[in-house]
């Protein structure tokens, strides 16, 4: 892998993908776990737009979910793990919004203007087209070099940490931190096993 002063590991995935859901999942329970590796941790979608309007490989809903996270991501930055924690239980958008404390009247400002919203996805995908990435998930370390997880031992935080510290010119001190090895759910589940 090749190294960075300030490695960066992106999940590509679509919201409503059962393993795209499960690498989420790693990288939530990662940072619960390693709360200084966030930094470090980037979700992107796949997608492309056509006539201004986004369109996924799940269809509408699913282009709609992907938007949504991207405009908390983007400009609610705070909210957005603790949202994606909660609509990967079960997927209840509205519930979700509303417990996590999401500013919904600038969400929806966001989802509204081409020029936040869908430049914001455009910018995944653009990335993600130069990168040939096209199946959710796929890891990508430091914007260059694909690499799958499995290599490192599979979807759990600990194969997703050694992915962070091999990418790592200066070793942060939780390189050395044990974390869990156990895989985490795919698709929506109210549980991380």
């Amino acid at each position: 892998i090749k190294k960075a002063d300030k490695p960066n590991l992106i999940a590509y995935v679509v919201s409503n993908c059962p393993y795209g859901l499960q690498m989420q999942r790693a990288f939530k329970k990662l940072i619960s776990e390693i709360p200084d590796i966030a930094s470090s941790l980037t979700v992107k979608y796949i997608g492309s737009v056509n006539n201004g309007k986004l369109v996924s490989m799940h269809g509408d809903k699913e282009a709609e979910e992907n938007l949504k996270q991207i405009c908390v991501r983007e400009e609610q930055n705070e909210k957005y793990w603790p949202y994606v924690s909660c609509y990967m239980q079960e997927g209840n958008t509205e519930g979700c919004l509303s417990t996590t404390g999401v500013n919904t009247a600038q969400m929806n400002a966001c989802l509204a203007d081409i020029n936040r919203g869908v430049k914001y996805a455009q910018l995944d995908f653009d990335l993600e087209n130069k990168k040939n990435v096209n199946s959710s998930p796929t890891l990508l370390v430091n914007n260059n070099q694909v690499v799958s997880e499995f290599d490192f031992g599979g979807r759990n935080p600990s194969a997703i940490k050694d992915i962070v510290c091999a990418a790592n010119t200066n070793k942060p001190a939780y390189c050395s931190n044990t974390v869990s090895k156990d895989d985490v759910a795919i698709s929506l589940s109210k549980t991380d096993e």
